[in-house]
């Protein structure tokens, strides 16, 4: 079976399915040798994305809203301490 997937920026990898990342880093990605720096760099952003399993399923289940509230949350406290001093 024969699959073609173009991306133009490496993040947006990280919002491909499950089953595309797989695909992706079994079949690793083929280029000219001209564009091989530009490739690696696709290539090492979907073996992350394999090996630490990041991938369009996972991103609900992530905390990465949790840590970013509770840093609202330090700034508003700093925010409040300095308009008390001033």
């Amino acid at each position: 079976m024969w699959r073609g997937i173009r991306v133009l920026n490496p993040m947006w990898l990280v919002n491909c399915s499950k089953k595309d990342i797989e695909c992706l880093f079994f079949t690793k990605i083929w280029y000219f040798l001209e564009d091989k720096e530009q490739a690696m760099q696709f290539q090492k952003i979907i073996n992350v994305c394999f090996e630490k399993d990041i991938n369009s399923g996972h991103y609900w289940k992530s905390n990465w809203r949790d840590l970013k509230r509770i840093e609202f949350l330090k700034d508003e406290k700093r925010i409040e301490r300095i308009n008390e001093k001033i």
